[in-house]
């Protein structure tokens, strides 16, 4: 069977990880590969409800700082196709900001779910159809999650250049404002 097999696979992943004294760099890879394929042969939650963007107008919207890709794609995703008007704050923990809705936060609503990086789950929560943001959505999900699903290497160079900005002490909305103008120029590269 296919879960016979693949316990075998993970009896042999944990084996070559007992004597990899060298700490193979793309481990990691392999073994979000293997729970994939293990989350894969699992009964599906169902999906959660659709979300009507006109619902979610003009609110404040909060996440943790120093913000890397996930959260400012998200920030850019929310401002861009949910809620024009946003405003967006900082904070360690979600509930810091009263009435603020919280993002990326770990088990929040609009956070990872199953396999999904949290622009994902804002992409399929609000129903967003447009063909670039997929495309977006594997970039960021890559480069996020570090798994190379999607064999999408792009983000990866957009990542470093968010952390390089708040190495150098760049403030957080600075981080958003600027990494948003680089989803912008994506956004419009991938419709063409």
């Amino acid at each position: 069977t296919f879960a016979g097999e693949l316990e075998k696979l993970r009896k042999t992943f944990r084996a070559i990880r007992e004597i990899d004294f060298f700490d193979a760099p793309k481990a990691h890879v392999a073994e979000s590969q293997l729970d994939r394929l293990e989350s894969a042969t699992r009964s599906k939650t169902p999906a959660a409800p659709r979300l009507q963007a006109a619902k979610f107008q003009g609110k404040i919207w909060v996440t943790r700082p120093r913000p890397e890709i996930d959260r400012v794609a998200c920030a850019w995703l929310i401002r861009s196709f949910i809620d024009p008007k946003a405003t967006f704050k900082f904070a360690a923990q979600a509930e810091a900001i009263a009435g603020g809705i919280p993002f990326d936060y770990a088990h929040g609503e609009f956070s990872h779910h199953g396999e999904d990086c949290t622009f994902e789950t804002l992409l399929a929560r609000f129903g967003i159809a447009d063909k670039a943001l997929p495309k977006i959505g594997e970039m960021v999900h890559d480069a996020d999650l570090e798994d190379e699903k999607f064999q999408r290497p792009e983000g990866v160079g957009l990542d470093r250049i968010l952390k390089g900005w708040a190495k150098r002490g760049m403030p957080d909305d600075e981080i958003l404002i600027r990494g948003g103008n680089c989803f912008d120029g994506l956004y419009a590269f991938l419709r063409r």
